[in-house]
């Protein structure tokens, strides 16, 4: 019996140790994007877009989990014209914070949800026509509910900054019985509003 109440007191003590070293993080994210898609046979650029929005952490020591909501410009050029797309981008990353190297540093790695809110209508394709091949304008049929796997680097200062520089690569393709995938790379910047208003205070 003694032995039972010992192992639920040591239980809650390091329960509540690893609650005390807990904390929220939450505020706004800024960015820029370089998006492109894996088309094959095209001879194209990327495109760069401004991403904005708002992030999440809860974070145990040297680990958290992340979660952010983010409007996205997305897409790629062809020469004067280009394929312009707006998303909604919601990553969920698992961080690893490492001390032990340099403090503030992290890594992360998850998936995301991409869902397409605006896009315009059509796509450059190649069609053939006899011996020649041309270049035109096709409506397809588009899929705006994708996915993602984002992974990358990150760095949070001791005053609240946050900067990211992270790569999405899509799964899931932008075009039905098509295999083109997003491809994105970013760079944000946020900063922890708990540490402006002291909401959430380190223990």
């Amino acid at each position: 019996m003694k032995k039972t109440v010992y192992f639920i007191v040591l239980f809650f003590c390091n329960l509540s140790g690893i609650t005390a070293q807990s904390q929220w993080s939450f505020g706004p994210k800024i960015g820029l994007g370089i998006s492109d898609v894996s088309v094959t046979g095209i001879d194209h650029n990327s495109r760069t877009g401004v991403t904005a929005g708002l992030f999440g952490e809860y974070r145990i020591q040297n680990f958290a989990l992340e979660a952010d909501f983010l409007y996205a410009n997305q897409g790629f050029k062809w020469n004067t014209d280009a394929i312009e797309e707006n998303y909604l981008l919601i990553p969920l990353k698992v961080k690893l914070y490492m001390p032990y190297i340099l403090k503030g540093l992290n890594i992360f790695a998850g998936p995301q949800l991409d869902l397409c809110i605006k896009r315009n209508d059509w796509i450059w394709l190649w069609m053939s026509e006899g011996d020649a091949t041309r270049m035109g304008k096709q409506n397809v049929p588009y899929q705006n509910t994708l996915a993602s796997i984002t992974f990358g680097l990150g760095y949070r200062f001791d005053f609240g900054l946050d900067l990211a520089f992270s790569y999405n690569a899509g799964i899931v393709s932008n075009v039905k019985e098509y295999s083109d995938k997003n491809r994105v790379f970013q760079i944000t910047a946020g900063y922890d509003l708990c540490k402006l208003f002291k909401l959430c205070g380190k223990k």
